[in-house]
């Protein structure tokens, strides 16, 4: 790939091997005499040589850390009202709309993310060419409005509209601008910085899971819309003035890096995320229910498991972005992700007890929070820092086609195979994606490099 560089180092002294092509430079081995335990691997975008700073603002200082408060906060309103989608599905499916079916129902959450993902690509190239702060406030005005407009909605078509289309639209810019900033104002401590902004996500599904069952219980599905509304579109206005990119493109870069789908590692990478976001929302959807049909829970005990999942998510996030800059995020992912498959396969699939689900959302919350945690960090780290919000767009056509391949296929199969009491085929699918995700992820690891103890 022409827009790419390479090098490999180690904590012992590095000599430059060999050019293995025009594209990549090597740095590897260590020098007679010295044992070498693990090897670095580095890249340098090229984009990233000529990019321009867009502030005065020094990366790992203080404003840095207001950043990635900044971010936090925008992630926590706009993905946690996301993950908490589960509580509303629960309550439509045997509420308010249990003469529709759980596919027609689960469209609601699987358009919002569609269209967060789609508005993503277009957020992506924005970011690159408008103030970022300015695109925050309008993503969190439209978020306001599509939860206040839903308020009012008495169909399950209105609300594929209003809480699926208009509010995905909105959360596209903070999703966007909150998950490719914080890797651009740290050169120490990148994964541990950007793990803290992106646990927003995990803290916003945890409480905003709790807080919409309570807002319902209490004042009703309207109210608690509008309460949501409200309170996310002041919250993300008053973080924008700090969402700001800290490295932007040089002019004469094009608008689109289509190297990029050239380049072997980001295809194999785009197929993975496929798979991985695919996985992503299928516990966080089906558990609620999942927990009153077949173990005979209370709803609120159901919602009470998406809330445990999501506290867990932030845990994996932080742990997995300190290691990360310890082990690699590279190989973080890798890690995640076969975890995620373990814990589907092995405590989900054959069994179906209250001590084994609590098990599969202990496992399963903690791997998945380490793998949307460490996306932007092996983005950034193998394909450069000043086009991430473009290279993030380009990967939300897999969150794009992921969210196709996920929930959709899922619900489809729990009314048409499971008669919407036996859930053993949509967990069966639900536990095959990360397993997937997890072979594309280990080709494009030993595309990078084959040895094992390599830091990448």
């Amino acid at each position: 790939m022409e827009s790419f560089s390479e090098r490999k180092s180690d904590d012992t002294e590095a000599s430059i091997a060999n050019d293995i092509d025009d594209k990549a430079l090597i740095v590897d081995g260590a020098s007679a005499g010295h044992k070498t335990k693990w090897t670095t691997v580095e890249f340098v975008a090229t984009a990233d040589l000529r990019a321009e700073e867009a502030t005065d603002k020094p990366a790992d200082g203080a404003y840095a850390w207001m950043v990635i408060f900044a971010c936090f906060i925008s992630l926590m309103l706009s993905i946690g009202i996301n993950d908490a989608y589960g509580v509303y599905q629960q309550h439509y499916q045997l509420t308010e709309f249990p003469e529709a079916t759980t596919a027609v129902i689960s469209w609601i959450g699987t358009v919002q993310f569609l269209i967060m993902s789609v508005g993503g690509v277009l957020s992506g190239f924005l970011c690159e060419h408008f103030d970022t702060r300015v695109l925050n406030a309008v993503g969190a005005v439209i978020m306001g409005i599509a939860f206040i407009g839903g308020s009012f909605c008495t169909s399950v078509g209105q609300l594929m509209v209003t809480q699926g289309l208009l509010y995905g639209l909105g959360a596209s810019f903070p999703f966007v601008a909150g998950t490719s900033i914080p890797s651009q104002w740290f050169k120490r401590r990148q994964g541990l910085a950007t793990g803290i902004a992106l646990s927003g996500s995990g803290v916003g599904g945890m409480w905003m899971t709790s807080a919409t069952s309570a807002l319902i219980d209490s004042l009703g599905r309207p109210w608690a819309m509008r309460v949501t509304g409200i309170v996310s579109m002041i919250a993300v206005l008053a973080v924008s003035p700090w969402m700001r990119v800290r490295l932007v493109p040089h002019r004469g870069e094009r608008i689109i890096d289509w190297t990029l789908v050239k380049d072997l590692r980001f295809c194999l990478f785009m197929v993975a995320m496929v798979f991985a976001i695919a996985a992503y929302f299928g516990p966080f959807y089906q558990m609620p229910s999942y927990s009153v049909v077949v173990l005979h829970k209370s709803e609120s005990w159901g919602s009470n498991m998406d809330t445990l999942m999501n506290g867990l998510s932030v845990v994996g996030r932080l742990a997995v972005g300190m290691l990360a800059d310890i082990t690699g995020p590279l190989n973080l992912l890798v890690a995640n992700t076969a975890l995620a498959a373990f814990g589907l396969l092995v405590f989900w699939v054959p069994f179906d007890t209250v001590g084994t689900l609590i098990t599969v959302t202990l496992v399963f919350g903690f791997a998945i929070g380490g793998i949307v945690s460490v996306i932007p960090v092996v983005a950034a780290h193998v394909f450069g820092l000043a086009r991430l919000p473009s290279i993030m767009g380009l990967l939300f056509i897999s969150y794009f086609v992921g969210g196709l391949l996920g929930v959709p296929p899922m619900s489809a199969l729990l009314d048409g195979v499971g008669h919407r009491t036996d859930y053993t085929s949509s967990i069966w699918y639900m536990a095959m994606l990360p397993v997937c995700s997890l072979l594309f992820l280990l080709a494009m690891r030993f595309t990078i490099s084959r040895k094992l103890r390599v830091k990448v």
